[in-house]
């Protein structure tokens, strides 16, 4: 605040106070209540001034510079620095490894039921070996009796198997070695006879062994390479040695196209009592280029040339047959397939003795041959635990066999071949999920063009089913029907058509450890004695308890 506003302000402060004393005056002389007019000037005449200061500061004059003794002189150097090498032990975090699972590769499953039927399955392998695998088996299933004449008709499977693979950086070579005799009595004579047992016995005893190699992962080009040697002997000194070599290979030619090419070897000695036929050949080569037409059709087309020596006495011994394949994919789950192809089908006492062990001695043995044959359906999954598939397929088959009650004994079978069309229209169901329940059904419906096609079933129906629950128990199902076959009566001259086979079986399995657990066994439990080939009923209701121990 300067003087100039200190003087007005002292200015107003007198006037103020003179109007004060002038009012109270006023008020004296006049009366209470009257103010009379006045006029008052206020005049502003004096100023207050200050001097200016006087600013004027004097510099302070720089020191002067004085030389610094001694002169400060730099010298730069390289550092050379080096340090111990340190190798820190670092101990960092580690999981807990999980322990290894056990493997149990081994196992044993014994057990007995009626009709007198001891029961053995063993298998043991070596486990865990990425250079080597090898093996045995056993396997023994026996009944002292049966449907006929209890002994009569007892009969019974045993095998034995050593196996083996040994994998390299290029190839895997494998091999087997094994044992196989079957044994039953040819108990479908007239029922009443005096029967001696040990004429009607039958049994049949093959021993075969084999290898292969092939290479250990897949490639551009893929090939494997298999031979094997079976010799088969009956009781009533029928003897066939049979010789079979194989080859398969595929080359990649790009993503969309494969060169396919293969061929195989059979050579069939037999010796009966009264036959000695003369060695039979069959030597097969097939080739096929497959490729992709259009956007995802892939087709194969091909060739199989066949040349064989067994035509029942016709002149042609070489064969040619289309080899055709198409399969389109309809969506993502659902494909349609179709193949066109052809062959010669190889029969032998080997393959006859499996499927009818009650055959005669000195019968006749000759190949198929299967002129045309056409296949086509559709296949595809329902989600991820359902699949299914359709189709039907037909075929010309020339020389084709069936099974007729011998004339002469009507306990013992002689072939009967002949040429027929046979219409085959299937369909098939399963269900997987996890390792709780797996459910597969398939129907076959089959027709024949030839009036005697004696025990060719009509149609066929199977079911199987297992359920794991809670992991403790097992349950497994198995349900087999066909019907519709005929079988020629010699006591009556006339045709017959068997009834309806039905075969139901139910197993549980109760585990009291992972490597124990017991078992009831239970076959055809409807207790139809049904029969597959002319007076030959099967056994009845069976039941069978047991063990089975895993290691």
């Amino acid at each position: 605040m300067n003087l100039k506003s200190i003087g007005a302000k002292i200015l107003l402060t007198g006037c103020g106070l003179a109007v004060a004393v002038g009012s109270s005056y006023a008020q004296e002389k006049w009366g209470e209540g009257e103010i009379e007019k006045v006029e008052i000037e206020i005049v502003k005449e004096r100023e207050v001034t200050v001097p200016k200061a006087n600013r004027n500061f004097e510099k302070v004059p720089p020191r002067p510079v004085e030389p610094i003794k001694p002169q400060i002189v730099y010298d730069f150097k390289n550092l050379s620095f080096t340090t111990p090498e340190f190798n820190p032990a670092i101990r960092p975090l580690r999981l807990k490894a999980e322990p290894i699972q056990k493997i149990y590769g081994n196992y044993i499953s014994a057990g007995f039921g009626n009709y007198i039927s001891p029961f053995l399955d063993a298998y043991a392998t070596t486990k865990r070996d990425k250079e080597k695998f090898y093996g045995i088996k056993l396997f023994h299933h026996s009944f002292g009796q049966g449907s006929v004449d209890k002994s009569n008709s007892a009969g019974g499977n045993t095998q034995l198997r050593l196996f083996g693979k040994a994998f390299g950086k290029q190839a895997t070579v494998g091999g087997f070695l094994n044992y196989e005799n079957m044994g039953t009595y040819f108990y479908g004579y007239t029922p009443g006879l005096d029967i001696d047992r040990s004429g009607i016995r039958q049994s049949y005893s093959i021993v075969s062994l084999g290898g292969d190699v092939a290479n250990s992962t897949s490639g551009k080009f893929n090939y494997k390479l298999k031979g094997s040697f079976s010799y088969l002997g009956d009781h009533y000194d029928a003897k066939e040695s049979e010789v079979a070599l194989g080859f398969a290979s595929d080359y990649e030619l790009s993503k969309t196209s494969t060169i396919v090419l293969g061929s195989d070897y059979f050579l069939i000695s037999r010796k009966d009592a009264l036959v000695e036929a003369k060695p039979r050949h069959i030597f097969k080569v097939r080739g096929g280029y497959q490729f992709e037409a259009i956007e995802d059709l892939l087709v194969t087309i091909g060739a199989n040339v066949v040349y064989e020596n067994d035509t029942l006495g016709k002149n042609k011994s070489l064969h040619i047959y289309p080899d055709m394949k198409a399969s389109y994919p309809l969506s993502e789950s659902v494909e349609a397939y179709a193949v066109l192809t052809g062959d010669i089908d190889k029969v032998s006492l080997h393959s006859i003795a499996h499927e009818n062990a009650w055959v005669n001695a000195n019968i006749g043995i000759y190949n198929t041959n299967r002129s045309f044959e056409f296949l086509g359906g559709l296949k595809g999954k329902l989600g991820n635990k359902v699949a299914f598939g359709t189709g039907f397929s037909l075929a010309n088959l020339n020389d084709f066999y069936f099974y007729q009650n011998d004339p002469v004994d009507r306990a013992k079978f002689i072939t009967v071949f002949g040429d027929t069309k046979r219409t085959n229209l299937f369909a098939e169901l399963s269900f997987s999920h996890a390792e709780i329940a797996r459910i597969l059904l398939r129907v076959d419906s089959y027709d024949y063009t030839s009036s005697q096609a004696w025990h060719r079933p009509k149609y066929r129906v199977s079911f199987n089913a297992s359920y794991n629950l809670y992991s403790k128990i097992q349950f497994n199902a198995d349900v087999i029907m066909q019907g519709g076959a005929k079988a020629f009566d010699i006591d009556t001259n006339t045709t017959k058509t068997l009834d309806a086979a039905m075969d139901l079986n139910l197993k549980a399995s109760y585990f009291l450890s992972n490597q124990f657990s017991i078992f009831v066994k239970g076959s055809n439990l409807l207790n139809n004695q049904y029969q597959l080939y002319l007076n030959y009923p099967v056994r009845g209701l069976q039941v069978m308890g047991g063990i089975t121990w895993v290691f």
